[in-house]
């Protein structure tokens, strides 16, 4: 492991630095005899003609060394580069020849750079304090680029090494896209999609990953509480994030039931040891306002408690008519440094959600295809009744994460989470046309409740050693999660049609009844195991677990109750060559399992779905760059799915089978220091491979279309352009079907988008740390159906929104 200060052109970093040096915190440089092998040894580097700032970056990269110095100490300065294998001393002078620069080590693995003086001798620089910028795969990432991953095996693992593919979507990239939701941060991962009525609206975050939806989502590892697309499912603020990373293929041995398809894990920010903050004020289109505050540092000199505090608030219009939305989030958070080797980290999230939401699902006619008189349906249709439509939800969580070092081999850790969810929607969705024309439409009128609420606990005990040329890394684990559902559904079946194309909203529908009455919950129980085992450039890693889950479904207005107990064991193997050169060859196997609710017509309980995967990929990581590119191609395969019963089609039977196959590819790059490039494609095809309705068999699933690739450039000039950034990219989804029987299909679109951030400190250093911003969704503001699932299922995609931001750090 290499610490390497990265210098930044943001005024934060900077005042970050200055304030850690206000508050006495100084490195003196001291030479230390015992370098010198270290000096004499020889590297391989290559780095090509640069700013020096970045060349010394790459260079500590390559040298596995830490260089203490400031982009404003380099300023303007460029280097011609390095190729070759030299002693790690004749390289940096090398690389600094000209530059005025020399250096000194401070240890065998920092040093220091010193400024020549008018006479010839050496001076030294400022008393500097650099914080350590060593990527953690809990903390800040700097760029688009991860590194390091927790997700994939919770352990602090390079990605190159996981055998499965990670997509990790950093904070910085969260900010340069202008993503106001997790879905919206999603829209340049390939294999996954968002689409769909979250397309249209801000109230949930439904994301589909390898064709399986809905893909889990959790926080800091621990399961966020779902129940459905509308009403239950909570929300979380991209702004209180570092990094959210999606883990393609079953998750089951680390996570316990889950779809096959992946899941969701986002991860939280946490105090830092340093001071540090960002106010932010911003606009958007249909009346939008939003602000937003980030402070963090150390409450006590010595660094033993630490804090962060958020502040999220928004609110405005949204694109459909009568529709609204408005948050407040607060977050604060503590960490306690028991000692050297103990941390306890408390953080709390209080969200409320409120507005008039419009779930908007339209028909295929009128959409997709022409209504009456060729007129379409108008993207800003509101199908609800001004003054009933509303939403409010309230959502809570409550962290405890400890760690302790029992030695440099042996790592505690324990989470707690408590999640507690509770939410009203009104509002309405069509339910079949109301003429021989299709020009009006009948509709459900509802009103669901629920109150969702999630404990749980996971603790793991990480044992690294040797076992002859074996290097180990086992991790043991056991975890637990209750999930406690209460959800009253009213329901008013017969509302008054309403008109596509010329809405009346003077005609008021009675206020639906209480048809439906649940009090639901989940318990589950996992012990796990897994070993990551090195041997050379050979990474094996195994991992199982045994999961017991029970089920307590009650019908409170039926005053029926239904238990069901529920076991299965599932496994993970991997394999990843180290070849060389950043490259990475994998192959690995998942498991996965979730149980199902019901039973079929000898009463006997349906057992839990299961899934596999197999996937074979290459990753490749340059050797002195930020880049990471990852290949890979997959097949899932999911089994004990319900199908009518040929016996008794008023029941079921576990005979049907869903398959998934594709391929994908990501690639993210930082390039000369001046272009920072996303790329994706995908292709996943899943269909139906068994089922007793004749008509569904061997049909693709309309989650996810076949094929679909994005691009991101964002553009860095330097010289008079020094602080501009332009960003632009290019969403293209391919044609996809919009029934399950596969007889209509949706053509494919291209949406455009783009953002500019420009550093004011570069004008006046009087406004350091001061930034402007402007994004555009959808630029060329096209109108397109994202997707259908039905006849009277058709989706909008987001129109044009614009939204400018002014932002202050130090």
């Amino acid at each position: 492991m290499h610490i390497c200060f990265r210098p930044s052109r943001s005024g934060a970093l900077r005042r970050a630095i200055f304030l850690a040096t206000a508050f006495g915190c100084v490195s003196a440089p001291i030479a230390l005899p015992a370098m010198a092998a270290e000096q004499a040894a020889s590297v391989a580097f290559s780095i090509p003609a640069q700013a020096l700032d970045s060349a010394l970056t790459q260079f500590a990269d390559q040298a596995g060394l830490r260089i203490l110095f400031t982009s404003d100490d380099v300023a303007g300065l460029r280097s011609a580069g390095l190729e070759g294998r030299y002693p790690v001393a004749e390289a940096l002078s090398r690389l600094l020849q000209g530059s005025g620069y020399g250096f000194q080590f401070v240890d065998e693995r920092t040093l220091t750079l010193r400024r020549a003086g008018a006479d010839g001798t050496e001076l030294e620089l400022g008393a500097t304090t650099i914080n350590d910028t060593r990527e953690s795969a809990w903390g800040h990432v700097d760029g688009y680029v991860a590194t390091r991953s927790a997700t994939g095996t919770k352990t602090d693992t390079p990605l190159i090494e996981i055998p499965q593919t990670v997509n990790v979507v950093t904070a910085d990239e969260i900010e340069a896209r202008g993503s106001s939701t997790i879905a919206k941060a999603l829209l340049y991962t390939p294999g996954v999609s968002s689409q769909g009525f979250t397309a249209s609206h801000m109230l949930t975050d439904e994301i589909t990953s390898r064709g399986f939806a809905p893909a889990p989502l959790y926080l800091d590892g621990a399961y966020l509480p779902y129940a459905g697309s509308l009403g239950g499912a909570p929300q979380v603020e991209p702004y209180s994030l570092e990094r959210i990373e999606v883990l393609k293929g079953p998750a089951s041995v680390l996570f316990g039931q889950n779809e096959p398809g992946g899941i969701i894990n986002m991860v939280t920010k946490k105090p830092t040891d340093y001071a540090r903050g960002e106010l932010k004020f911003g606009v958007a289109s249909y009346d939008r306002v939003n602000g937003a505050l980030d402070v963090s540092g150390p409450v006590l000199d010595d660094k033993s408690l630490l804090y962060r505090f958020l502040l999220v608030a928004n609110s405005g219009n949204e694109q459909i008519d009568y529709t609204e939305s408005q948050r407040l989030f607060v977050a604060p958070s503590l960490t306690w440094n028991l000692s050297d080797s103990s941390a306890l980290t408390v953080y709390l999230q209080a969200q409320r959600d409120d507005g008039v939401p419009d779930y908007q699902p339209l028909p295929m006619k009128g959409t997709l295809k022409r209504g009456p008189g060729g007129q379409k349906i108008d993207r800003d249709f509101f199908q609800g009744e001004p003054g009933y439509n509303d939403y409010n939800r309230e959502q809570y969580v409550l962290g405890l994460d400890f760690s302790h070092e029992f030695s440099d081999a042996l790592l505690l850790r324990q989470n707690l989470r408590y999640v507690d969810l509770n939410d009203d929607y009104k509002g309405f969705y069509l339910r079949w046309y109301a003429d021989p024309d299709n020009r009006t439409a009948t509709r459900n009128k509802l009103d669901w409740q629920q109150h969702n609420s999630t404990i749980s606990a996971d603790n793991t005990l990480q044992y690294t050693f040797k076992t002859g040329e074996l290097q180990h890394t086992l991790l043991g684990g056991v975890d637990y999660r209750y999930f406690s559902r209460q959800y009253d559904g009213y329901n008013n079946y017969f509302a008054a049609p309403i008109d596509l194309y010329n809405p009346d909203y003077s005609v008021i529908s009675p206020n639906p009844p209480m048809d439906y009455q649940w009090d639901n919950t989940v318990s589950q129980i996992g012990l796990y195991l897994q070993d990551q085992i090195r041997l050379g450039d050979i990474v094996l890693t195994l991992g199982g677990r045994q999961d017991w889950a029970k089920v307590n479904n009650k019908d409170l207005i039926a005053d029926t109750r239904t238990r069901q107990d529920d076991k299965a064991f599932t496994g993970r193997v991997g394999l990843t060559w180290l070849m060389g050169n950043g490259f990475a060859p994998y192959l690995s196997y998942a498991e996965s399992f979730k149980p199902l609710i019901g039973t079929d017509r000898a009463g006997k309980a349906f057992d839990p779905t299961t899934g596999q995967q197999i996937e074979a990929g290459i990753k490749y990581q340059p050797p002195g760059s930020e880049a990471l590119i990852t290949l890979s191609a997959f097949e899932i395969t999911q089994q004990n799915l319900t199908t009518q019963d040929p016996a008794d089609p008023a029941f079921s039977v576990q005979q049907g089978e869903v398959r998934s196959r594709g391929a994908e590819l990501e690639a993210k790059a930082k390039i000369a220091q001046t272009w920072d490039l996303i790329a994706g494609l995908s292709y996943v095809d899943t269909r139906t491979t068994k089922s007793n309705y004749r008509n569904q068999k061997d049909k693709q699933l309309l989650q996810q279309a076949p094929f679909s690739a994005s691009l991101w450039a964002n553009y860095q000039p330097l010289g008079l352009l020094d602080g501009l950034s332009l960003g632009g990219g290019v969403r293209w989804t391919g044609k996809q079907y919009g029934d399950a029987n596969n007889t209509e299909r949706l053509p494919g679109y291209a949406v455009v988008d783009a953002a500019v951030r420009y550093d004011l400190g570069k004008l006046d250093a009087s406004l350091r740390g001061t930034e402007v911003s402007l994004h555009a969704d959808n630029l060329l503001d096209k109108t397109y159906v994202a997707s259908c699932n039905w006849e009277l299922g058709c989706y909008y995609g987001k129109a044009r929104t614009l939204s400018a931001n002014v932002s202050y750090r130090w």
